[in-house]
């Protein structure tokens, strides 16, 4: 009866034990099991999620919200397709308009990457929470820092200079050097500006109040509209108004024109290059980004890293963007456009200030 009573009391003791082993190893077995994909670590510096895009077993579709789409790029996601065998859903529309389906969509969107022209867009979409951060070996390779969110929210496509742009039959060469000469008064009511609503004016503005102040940029400002600009609402309008003698001096990105001299190299308007002596040209980006709440990520980093490559980097300045890969030389036909001296804008500075931009433009008439 002792030895009976012992065994039972030695049992009882058992018991508990084996349940806390079992616990432990079906813990371990459910967080081991296969099919999900283990978090990617994260980069030390403030980096998004490292993500090695070697070997992986690629998301059968990936659904693109492209800002480019007017821009004639599709080649490089075919390319994509092919090689990996992905299937590519492209979504069109505007930077703003994507940005919109996006903060509309929330969590439930379809969207793995978000394609856009202009810091502005990018930003609103870093602050809104609709990025996630990422980031990649060949990323870092392809992409210099500048060009890039220092937290991977966004990465470079391509630069684009928004600078000065005249006539080349009533404006001098050499009349106009710097961002301030749109205010000389010879040029009044012979200057044409693209509405405030454009991103690329805003960021211009913004990144001008991080870099300059904002008592010297709403000065800079009030010396354009001084001149009584005729508003013009896109750039290749303007350029079409300068060479039809509506207007002698505008503000404009470099590609427009490049596309229209690719075009007619006659073309009576030139680029005329600001603060070659100082900062130098302004220069904006359009990016992509990493949708949040993509269950594709690793696939979509490899499409981000396939669009900075330099074969795809190629086919993007065909349409006389310059490269954000610097191992891509501009398109022939901008050449001599290569060694101009810009001035990249400061992401970090001036997307907190494009609010503040558009105010300060609106303040003195610029609609």
């Amino acid at each position: 009866m002792a030895a009976s009573s012992g065994r039972r009391r030695w049992l009882l003791l058992l018991v508990p034990a084996v349940v806390v082993v079992l616990v432990v190893v079906l813990a371990v077995a459910v967080l081991s099991t296969p099919g999900d994909e283990p978090a990617a670590p994260v980069v030390a510096g403030g980096e998004g999620q490292e993500v090695d895009t070697t070997g992986i077993t690629y998301a059968p579709t990936l659904v693109v919200y492209n800002g480019r789409s007017h821009y004639g790029s599709e080649k490089v996601f075919e390319e994509f397709s092919e090689a990996t065998g992905v299937t590519i859903e492209l979504r069109g529309g505007t930077g703003p308009e994507l940005f919109e389906r996006l903060t509309r969509e929330g969590r439930d969107t379809p969207a793995d990457v978000f394609i856009t022209t202009d810091l502005a867009n990018l930003y609103r979409a870093e602050e809104a929470g609709v990025l996630q951060g990422v980031t990649s070996a060949k990323l870092r390779e392809q992409i210099p820092a500048q060009l890039h969110d220092p937290a991977g929210m966004w990465w470079a496509l391509s630069t684009r200079l928004r600078v000065p742009v005249v006539s080349t039959e009533r404006v001098p060469a050499g009349a106009v050097t710097r961002y301030e000469d749109l205010a000389d008064p010879r040029w009044k009511g012979r200057t044409c500006l693209r509405t405030s609503r454009s991103e690329y004016n805003q960021s211009l503005i913004a990144d001008m109040i991080a870099k300059r102040g904002p008592v010297e940029t709403e000065a800079l400002v009030k010396s354009w509209m001084d001149n009584q600009p005729k508003i013009i609402n896109s750039d290749g309008e303007m350029l079409a108004t300068i060479a039809a003698g509506g207007c002698d001096v505008g503000l404009a990105n470099h590609y427009y024109l490049g596309r229209t001299l690719a075009e007619n190299p006659a073309f009576p308007v030139a680029p005329a290059w600001p603060d070659q002596d100082g900062r130098g040209a302004h220069a904006n980006v359009s990016g992509v980004g990493v949708v949040a709440g993509s269950d594709a990520v690793p696939t979509a980093v490899a499409l981000m890293e396939w669009l900075t490559s330099p074969p795809a980097q190629a086919e993007i300045v065909e349409r006389s963007e310059f490269a954000a890969n610097p191992t891509v030389p501009p398109p022939p036909h901008i050449a001599d456009w290569a060694n101009v001296k810009v001035d990249p804008i400061d992401g970090e500075k001036a997307g907190p200030l494009i609010d503040d931009a558009v105010a300060l433009m609106l303040k003195y008439g610029w609609t």
